[in-house]
């Protein structure tokens, strides 16, 4: 067999995450491909892990050595081609089974292949929602950029104001009946905003995703003692939010900051943001309010004695800017609640859109989801502590109820 740069196939089941390696597996494609799996490991969950070697035709020290963990970490290896199964073998000290039988029939499969070479480019847009990997291209944002965010939080505001004004619809989740069914019946629905999602802008995109789950047996009070309490943000959104810290509390509009980092694969790089909160009271059953970042800056190396703020617009354009619209109201026994999550990015080069959108749909989703979760069982927590409502009337969501649509 000849030997090839490292090129791959990332094919996304719902019971296995499988990645194909075709080529030679050298020291600068084990580098890079480790990254892309750490990024990949995000999404797979409960899932089964599946490298599958079959076209593999080279593999040095680094090589071997990145096999050999992934192996250890419970990795399962797939080899399909005699000629290959030696060298697998002589990694792994064990016998390979064959091919996964099906495994492409297994849900919707999104093939993403590309070289090594470029492959490292995608990794900025894969968690969008929180701090990268060091390492990839710094951008800059952009006076174009700002001004067209600022044009799509106008519209996004006149659609809240149309929500809240007399006789307005100020609940998403009942413009749809199948939508309200499924809320009510507890599942947590989340769906992006109409239109192209991530929307596209001058040097930057706007992701922009709804949520909505209900609190059976809870008051709004009991909701609102748990979203304005800002100190308790890093207990609540843990591991996500490393410190959370109150700033100025009248409220009408509240002060806070948050230190975001994911710390699941032991990044290196987080968020420090400052944020504006507007609360507003319509009457004794419903509340909104808008949350928007006023100062965010990267932070390098986090942790290390070393770390660095950068400039606020500069580093690697994860997330340049956040705004969130929240909506309660205590209705049918108990509160529904939605979210609107609106963040700012950097653009994605064109030709790796189709290969990088699908991922960076389904992180926005799922940190959406996640956000409502984490919410949901704050406040069943400190409803049992308190005494406040009987465990039973809480209704513990099972995780196979959780509904997240890309209709609307």
């Amino acid at each position: 067999m000849e030997n090839h740069a490292l090129q791959y196939f990332m094919h996304d089941g719902r019971t296995t995450f499988r990645i194909e390696l075709s080529g030679s597996l050298t020291y600068q494609a084990a580098q890079q491909i480790r990254e892309v799996w750490r990024i990949a490991s995000s999404e797979i969950a409960d899932r089964r892990l599946v490298v599958d070697l079959t076209f593999v035709t080279h593999v040095d020290d680094w090589g071997r050595g990145l096999i050999a963990r992934w192996h250890r970490e419970g990795v399962h290896f797939v080899d399909g081609s005699q000629a290959a199964r030696p060298l697998a073998e002589s990694i792994l000290g064990a016998p390979l089974p064959g091919p996964v039988p099906g495994a492409p029939s297994d849900g919707t499969w999104l093939p993403f292949r590309k070289s090594f070479l470029s492959a490292i480019a995608v990794l900025p847009l894969l968690l969008y929602s929180l701090a990268c990997p060091a390492g990839a291209n710094a951008a800059t944002l952009k006076s174009e950029t700002v001004a067209a965010w600022d044009a799509y939080l106008r519209t996004a505001n006149a659609g809240l104001q149309s929500r809240v004004r007399p006789g307005g619809s100020f609940l998403w989740t009942f413009e749809n009946p199948g939508r309200a069914a499924k809320v009510r019946a507890g599942e947590i629905v989340v769906a992006p905003e109409p239109g192209q999602s991530p929307r596209k802008i001058p040097g930057g995109l706007i992701h922009h995703w709804m949520g909505a789950l209900f609190l059976p047996g809870l008051k709004l009070q009991d909701v609102l003692a748990i979203t304005s309490d800002y100190d308790r943000y890093r207990d609540f959104y843990r591991p996500s939010v490393v410190e959370s810290k109150t700033i100025v509390r009248t409220g009408v509009d509240d002060r806070f900051s948050m230190l975001l980092m994911n710390q699941t694969f032991f990044l290196k790089t987080a968020l420090d943001a400052d944020y504006l909160t507007r609360n507003v009271r319509m009457d004794a059953r419903r509340f909104y309010s808008t949350s928007m970042t006023t100062r965010l800056q990267e932070i390098e190396d986090y942790g290390q004695p070393d770390r660095r703020s950068l400039p606020e617009g500069e580093g690697g354009g994860y997330i340049w800017k956040l705004y969130s619209i929240s909506r309660l109201e205590q209705r049918d026994r108990g509160v529904y609640v939605e979210l609107e999550a609106i963040a700012l990015s950097r653009d994605i080069p064109p030709a790796l859109r189709f290969f990088v959108d699908p991922i960076v749909r389904r992180v926005s989703r799922n940190s959406l989801v996640l956000s409502l979760q984490q919410t949901e069982a704050a406040l069943r927590a400190n409803c049992v502590a308190a005494d406040a409502v009987p465990a039973r009337q809480l209704g513990a969501f099972p995780a196979s109820l959780i509904t997240a649509t890309s209709s609307k």
